[in-house]
């Protein structure tokens, strides 16, 4: 089985909202800093508690741009994640027939999905990072689940 897709507009999309809301947490900080001055302490600490969690979530849930392509002789998988900050490209190859399993690990929908791919390497079991799959679309996830049907050992 052949897969091939990027989810590069559907990321593109993810990456600017999330920006957007992180911008809008950011406002009501400069808002008390600047105008308001709020004198309760717990408004104060509940914005930046806000803030913090929001960064938290857009750094960890798994928001990626993904390039897949599998062909009968390999699996390629190129990702890095949407985050603006510490940005990495990496990439995973990976011949099938060195393949233990291959598992799309589900979310809420598509946020927090994500790719767990398991092999073979130098004779022994090696885990990859995961990757996460919450830009892609549902037809993508359903793809790669369909291929790690056909590819999975276990």
């Amino acid at each position: 089985m052949t897969l091939k897709f990027n989810n590069r507009t559907r990321a593109k999309k993810y990456s600017t909202v999330l920006r957007i809301i992180v911008m809008l947490a950011i406002l009501p900080i400069g808002l008390n800093y600047l105008w308001i001055e709020t004198s309760d302490k717990f408004v104060e600490m509940a914005i930046w508690l806000f803030l913090i969690f929001i960064i938290a979530m857009y750094y960890l849930s798994g928001f990626c741009y993904v390039e897949a392509e599998a062909t009968p002789q390999k699996l390629d998988v190129k990702y890095y994640n949407l985050f603006p900050f510490w940005r990495e490209y990496k990439r995973i190859v990976i011949p099938v027939e060195r393949i233990k399993y291959v598992k799309v690990r589900g979310g809420l929908g598509s946020f927090g999905a994500g790719l767990l791919i398991c092999g073979r390497i130098k004779g022994r079991i090696a885990m990859f990072p995961t990757v996460g799959l919450s830009a892609c679309s549902k037809k993508q996830i359903q793809e790669l689940k369909d291929y790690a049907a056909t590819v999975s050992k276990t």
